[in-house]
């Protein structure tokens, strides 16, 4: 319906990079964001569309680098 959570088209996911650090982002459906961890930033998704611009981003807590 009208104003109904949609999710960036899933063809276009492994294209979308995060302007600033040109790294991968992942998207969170639960705040409909793309995520960036490496950063500590978030970009909205409005109706499928992302925003991908630096000063629409929110900070989140940044993940601490994966240890193997």
């Amino acid at each position: 319906g009208p104003g109904a959570a949609r999710p960036p088209e899933p063809s276009v996911l492994p294209f979308l990079v995060c302007p600033l650090s040109k790294r991968p982002l992942r998207y969170e459906a639960a705040t409909q964001e793309l995520v960036n961890e490496e950063l500590g930033i978030a970009y909205p998704v409005v109706d499928g569309i992302p925003t991908m611009l630096p000063e629409a981003a929110r900070k989140v807590p940044a993940r601490p680098a994966e240890q193997h």
